[in-house]
């Protein structure tokens, strides 16, 4: 980094960087004592939650309001069923940054809501109340983990060994199989 503040100006100076794309960065000690990089949505999350809940303020209601968070949403809610009212313009709209903002949590290490954001993705172009309101209770279920499980990536420096050899024989098994369907 010294190298690059000598050559352009950085913004924060040098120094070991410590955000990335909205994602907090850190170095952490692993199991085996080895140091690693980690990407967490800890600052990313925090403000996000604190924006749907100046939003949801503005129109007297709360997090508190959209169940209990033990999950995010319960296992009997199945989106691709719900027959609740198409949501409006606004609204919609509404519905389609949070989805954003949840995607881009599950990509900072938040994988613990994955299957419910990406079902719930599913319905971007005709969103319905129930899928904002599941989408709360996200929220909900987020905030209150949001203290004790940062939702973290550490990118561990050891590589594995991959045998290329596997590849290469099931790309031949399948340029053969191929040849002989046409």
């Amino acid at each position: 980094m010294e190298k690059l503040g000598q050559e352009y100006r950085l913004k924060g100076g040098v120094g070991p960087p410590d955000r990335y794309l909205g994602g907090n960065i850190e170095r952490v000690q692993t199991k085996d004592g080895s140091m690693a990089w980690s990407l967490s949505c800890y600052d990313y999350l925090t403000n996000a939650v604190r924006q749907v809940e100046d939003e949801l303020r503005q129109r007297n209601l709360t997090l508190k309001q959209f169940g209990t968070g033990l999950c995010p949403y319960p296992a009997c809610y199945k989106p691709e069923v719900d027959i609740t009212a198409v949501l409006d313009e606004e609204s919609s709209n509404r519905f389609q940054q949070l989805i954003g903002i949840l995607r881009w949590t599950v990509e900072l290490g938040r994988i613990d809501i994955l299957t419910e954001v990406s079902c719930l993705s599913q319905h971007l172009t005709e969103p319905r109340e129930g899928y904002l309101i599941a989408v709360y209770k996200i929220f909900k279920y987020l905030n209150l983990r949001l203290k004790n499980s940062k939702g973290r990536i550490v990118f561990y420096g050891k590589s594995m060994f991959i045998d290329h050899a596997v590849f290469n024989d099931f790309n031949r098994e399948m340029v053969g199989f191929l040849s002989r369907c046409t």
